[in-house]
């Protein structure tokens, strides 16, 4: 992901991380040893996850401008993949 933050840090891409069930301590010390730069949201109570019916991590949606999910993923994702690229690209250029 923060591969994915540097390559689109000039375009109209937001990348925002969102924790769920975690203690705010742990999640920030883990941030921290990573050198992430993305926003970091807690999901403390897990309703964020009720919302978007997440019912196993790690789970990525990709929204439109619009805010509108365009894609949903479940898994590990190869986000310097061409694929992946291509997606992420016709969504900024919308």
């Amino acid at each position: 992901m923060e591969k994915l933050t540097q390559q689109y840090n000039n375009n109209d891409l937001k990348i925002l991380l969102i924790n769920l069930k975690e203690e705010k301590k742990l999640v920030t010390s883990f941030i921290r040893d990573k050198n992430y730069s993305s926003s970091v949201l807690l999901d403390t109570d897990g309703e964020v996850a009720k919302i978007y019916s997440v019912y196993g991590i790690p789970v990525s949606y990709l929204v439109d401008k619009q805010g509108k999910v365009a894609l949903q993923l479940t898994g590990e994702v190869d986000w310097s993949s061409v694929k992946m690229n291509l997606i992420i690209d016709n969504l900024i250029n919308e």
